[in-house]
């Protein structure tokens, strides 16, 4: 998928696209994290700014200048996941840089986490939803796959509300 299709199922946000891509120094963020990010993850966060969807999931994004924070924050992340992890609280998933860990990718109002499950190639990576209520979900995508479909309403909302985005939901970046 790729943030056409995101862009298709939100159409609010076609006109909050940036006209200059973000210039995000992308080598400070994958040296410090160790990996590369995808590609769609990339121009998402190059195209727009941090993005809300129904006022509710919050996709984070690096800024530019900023790059050392977002690793900063990235890796306080994942200390406490590591925590998480030792007291079982993962649904059985290991923690980056673990093979197939969890690396945070947004969060929602209500406490619930958005990840990539870590294994393979970056574009490779796929989507676990952590519930606030411990419902773990497993998308077989990306993230733009699994935003998309959230969005147009192919991918249920497990463990989210169930009127969760609704439609036509608000669109925010910033």
């Amino acid at each position: 998928m790729s943030i056409e299709s995101l862009e298709s199922a939100l159409p609010g946000l076609v006109a909050q696209r940036l006209q200059t891509p973000r210039r995000i120094d992308w080598e400070v963020i994958f040296g410090g994290l160790g990996t590369q990010l995808p590609d769609d993850y990339v121009g998402l966060a190059q195209s727009y700014p941090r993005l809300k969807i129904g006022r509710f999931l919050t996709v984070t994004a690096p800024a530019p200048g900023y790059e050392e924070g977002f690793v900063e924050s990235a890796r306080m992340d994942l200390a406490g996941a590591e925590e998480m992890s030792q007291k079982g609280m993962t649904g059985g998933y290991p923690v980056f840089p673990a093979p197939g860990g969890l690396l945070r990718w947004g969060s929602s109002i209500d406490g619930d986490e958005f990840h990539w499950r870590t294994e393979g190639q970056p574009n490779q990576w796929t989507v676990v939803v952590a519930g606030r209520n411990d419902d773990w979900f497993h998308h077989e995508g990306s993230l733009t796959s699994y935003l998309s479909g959230l969005c147009s309403g192919t991918v249920p909302p497990y463990g989210l509300p169930p009127n969760f985005p609704g439609p036509d939901p608000a669109v925010s970046v910033g």
